[in-house]
């Protein structure tokens, strides 16, 4: 008979762009992952619009690498965006797509946006994640 390590209880943070973990939750994040708590680090769309200087493919990997190092930081695991920017709504395969991810981490705690925000974005993004 082998004894096995239990896994310990996981957060999932899920933001709709890139930064919004970072600024939206960060700090209860990285307290929780002070308490003992497995991190996981997502944002639903890309950043393929978040720069006027490049083009939406490299303005999305230029965020993608940003957002990796962040995790990275903070000792989260990464899961990779489902959507470019503006491109976050609620529907049902972005909440497919979204429950296989929720489904695969099996979260105790859910960080994400407030369901009454000030970006359409945040509020869709809660409701994906909250469904």
């Amino acid at each position: 008979m082998t004894e096995t390590t239990p896994r310990p209880p996981r957060v999932l943070a899920i933001g709709a762009h890139p930064d919004d973990v970072e600024f939206h939750m960060a700090g209860t994040f990285i307290l929780l992952g002070r308490a003992g708590y497995e991190l996981h680090y997502m944002s639903l769309a890309n950043g393929c619009c978040g720069s006027t200087e490049h083009g939406p493919g490299e303005a999305a990997e230029i965020r993608r690498h940003e957002a990796m190092a962040a995790a990275a930081m903070i000792g989260a695991k990464f899961h990779p965006s489902l959507v470019n920017d503006m491109e976050i709504v609620y529907d049902v395969p972005t909440a497919a797509r979204l429950a296989a991810v929720v489904r695969q981490v099996a979260p105790r705690i859910l960080l994400t946006h407030p369901p009454n925000d000030y970006m359409e974005d945040h509020e869709a993004t809660c409701r994906l994640a909250v469904t």
